[in-house]
């Protein structure tokens, strides 16, 4: 037999959640995070013949699929950002 489902706690409204977090600490400004520059995930759809192409490149260059497509990127003139055109893959220990 299944467990019962747990039950939901209302969570407080944005209003409200302002108002209690003014009410517990009234000297503290509201808190803003920056936007950054965090990496995210680019799913593309292509032919396998254009994967095995840039694997192949890749592997003849000694770089990761990621650098020959962002070094490709930046030679279109397209503005990458310098840490997606280096190997950050992480190395085995051993």
């Amino acid at each position: 037999m299944k467990a019962p489902l747990k039950a939901r706690v209302a969570r407080p409204s944005p209003e409200d959640a302002l108002r209690i977090a003014g009410a517990a600490a009234p000297s503290q400004p509201p808190a803003q995070l920056p936007a950054g520059d965090g990496a995210t995930t680019l799913n593309l759809r292509v032919r396998r013949s254009t994967v095995d192409a840039l694997t192949a490149a890749a592997r003849q260059r000694r770089m990761t699929l990621k650098q020959v497509v962002t070094q490709a990127l930046a030679a279109a003139g397209v503005e990458v950002a310098a840490a997606d055109l280096e190997d950050r893959t992480p190395r085995r220990r051993g």
